[in-house]
């Protein structure tokens, strides 16, 4: 694979240790955290009105962009990322349809005092999941009430001078887009015409906010969604097909007026695993554009600590390994060929060992931003133990969960 030996972890993937876990951490509500916050959505799905929908597209023109650095290569950008949270189970949720979406899955309409208190806390960058296939017609077209609506959270990170990511998330759909041969020409439809209407948009911000084409796209309700064995027919020609995706996504926004021209664009491969992006089959995509392109990948490492409610909770370093063998793999293959990678989604859940998570979290964060890669943590909300508990930001109390995990993170990224 490339010329590096990943021979050693089969055992650990085949049990689908790492790449199992990459969906798991972004996939639904938790049941704690909807049933604990139920009373804060139902009140704040009412605020979202048709005036601050007119009031957002109003504005959006006299949004203040301050001054941040915005490098002109794409390894330095990626680095210059630092530490980051993803709005986690918000504008990506599909529990209702229209714009009761974004509180369907238990969390607050977010607000920019949310967004104030996540900049204040130390994150230099936000990631924004949204899911665009729950608010569009039969052509595709985006209902403006919820483009409207992104773009105002949008508006809420550039104004405090935060890096933004804006992707297609829950959108891996038999009917929007799906890595198969026979799903190819429909699912470049839905992202030549999303991106299309996405990148017109945003045609006026500036390369602090980036593009993500795709969130982990996969072969889903298969056997194989989330793990095949390396030369599986079926699975190389979805990681092909998610390659002739990524080409489709960076053709469009470049076709975009504006800051399209040399936007920051970041793909995946399938699963967003780190192990299929290493995968020969898979290759970025080529761009009008020189050094602008970047690779997410996701990665809750190693599963039976950080994700599964029922492996060992006591980090002792005697896993190491499973993390810095991905870190070494997409650095030689992605950032030595200059390409920049993200970790846009890692955590580790709660399992009432925050001693044993500090120690995780500082060596996973230690290890990535040695070789310049940018760690966005995963953050659903969840607040109590065990299964997809990644909560960290308490956003209807502005506060944070586990101060001693957070700290231990961002002390790697203060360069």
């Amino acid at each position: 694979m490339t010329g590096y030996d990943f021979r050693k972890f089969t055992a650990l993937f085949a049990a689908m240790a790492v790449t199992a876990s990459f969906a798991a951490g972004c996939g639904s509500a938790p049941a704690e955290t909807a049933a604990a916050e139920t009373a804060a959505a139902e009140t704040t799905a009412a605020e979202t009105t048709a005036a601050e929908t007119t009031t957002a597209s109003e504005e959006h023109s006299a949004v203040q962009f301050p001054d941040i650095e915005i490098a002109d290569d794409a390894v330095t950008f990626a680095k210059n990322l630092r530490f980051g949270w993803n709005l986690g189970n918000t504008l990506d949720a599909t529990g209702k349809k229209g714009m009761a979406s974004e509180t369907s899955w238990g969390q607050p309409k977010t607000t920019k005092e949310i967004i104030d208190f996540v900049k204040e806390s130390g994150f230099t960058s936000i990631r924004i999941p949204v899911s665009w296939g729950n608010h569009v017609d039969e052509d595709f077209n985006i209902d403006k009430e919820w483009m409207a609506r992104v773009t105002e959270v949008v508006d809420y990170a550039v104004e405090d001078g935060m890096y933004v990511i804006i992707n297609s998330h829950h959108d891996c759909e038999q009917d929007l887009y799906y890595p198969t041969e026979e799903k190819l020409e429909s699912s470049t439809k839905y992202l030549e015409t999303i991106w299309t209407q996405i990148a017109e948009n945003f045609k006026d911000y500036d390369e602090r906010l980036v593009f993500e084409g795709m969130n982990e796209p996969r072969l889903k309700d298969t056997s194989k969604e989330w793990w095949f064995n390396d030369n599986d027919p079926e699975g190389v020609a979805a990681i092909e097909t998610v390659t002739k995706f990524n080409q489709v996504f960076v053709d469009t926004v470049r076709k975009g007026e504006g800051y399209n021209k040399t936007r920051y664009l970041m793909v995946t491969s399938i699963c967003a695993s780190p192990n299929f992006a290493i995968n020969n089959a898979f290759s970025m995509p080529t761009d009008s554009t020189e050094n602008r392109l970047l690779l997410s990948i996701h990665a809750y490492t190693p599963y039976d600590f950080a994700m599964n409610p029922d492996g060992y909770s006591v980090w002792d370093g005697s896993h190491a390994n499973d993390i810095t063998w991905f870190i070494d793999g997409v650095d030689k293959k992605f950032i030595k060929n200059g390409y920049g990678v993200v970790i846009g989604e890692f955590g580790s859940i709660n399992k009432t060992n925050t001693e044993d998570r500090v120690k995780w979290a500082d060596f996973y964060t230690k290890t990535a931003a040695e070789h310049g890669i940018p760690c966005i943590i995963w953050d659903n909300g969840a607040k109590t133990v065990g299964n997809e508990s990644f909560g960290m930001v308490v956003r209807t109390e502005k506060s944070i969960l586990y101060p001693e995990v957070l700290e231990a993170m961002l002390n790697n990224y203060k360069y």
